[in-house]
């Protein structure tokens, strides 16, 4: 089976405190692949700072050339956030790329947006996450698609799953790669 990890800096593995990619042995991808094992080629495709628009732009590269079984998509933290951020288009993007996943005979697995932090884009951009949440997890529903909750599994306990000290924390730490890869591997 191959999965392709198609997300952000959160896919990727990012330290917020230092801006820049961490060791990309901690990331979800990566414990993915040591839990599935020989069973299973995953490509870690994570991407810091990109947006749906990206993602659906870049598909073919990160999804198809790869010969994907499965893509876990994980994009939204960097729609939601923007000032003018709009619900309606990601959506749009979103169903975009489950329509290019079922076309392609790829089973896709939706992350919802995670937690983060007051201070990364205002109490506005945080009230955001569950509503735009129910409608991503809506949408995942009308697609057939599994969803992993990681809003719900992580928001409680900021400090074991986010990996800034310094800065908001909105990146995933090894403790949730670690989680995220259990949950997956579930699924699959």
């Amino acid at each position: 089976m191959i999965i392709s990890c198609y997300g952000d800096s959160n896919t990727r593995y990012y330290l917020g405190d230092t801006q820049e990619n961490g060791d990309a042995s901690l990331s979800y991808p990566a414990a993915l692949g040591r839990v599935l094992g020989e069973s299973a080629t995953v490509h870690n495709c994570g991407y810091p700072d990109m947006q749906t628009d990206f993602a659906v732009a870049r598909f073919a590269e990160h999804v198809t050339a790869l010969r994907a079984d499965v893509c876990i998509l994980g994009f939204g933290t960097n729609d939601i956030r923007q000032p003018d951020a709009d619900l309606s288009g990601y959506l749009s993007r979103m169903e975009t790329l489950l329509r290019m996943c079922d076309e392609g005979g790829v089973r896709a697995i939706v992350l919802l947006i995670p937690w983060f932090s007051e201070d990364y884009c205002g109490i506005e951009g945080q009230n955001r996450i569950p509503v735009w949440n129910a409608a991503l997890r809506a949408l995942c529903a009308q697609w057939g698609v599994s969803v992993l909750d990681v809003y719900s599994a992580f928001c409680a306990d900021p400090a074991r799953y986010y990996n800034e000290t310094k800065t908001a924390r909105r990146h995933y730490s090894a403790a949730a790669c670690e989680a995220i890869s259990r949950m997956a591997a579930e699924m699959l």
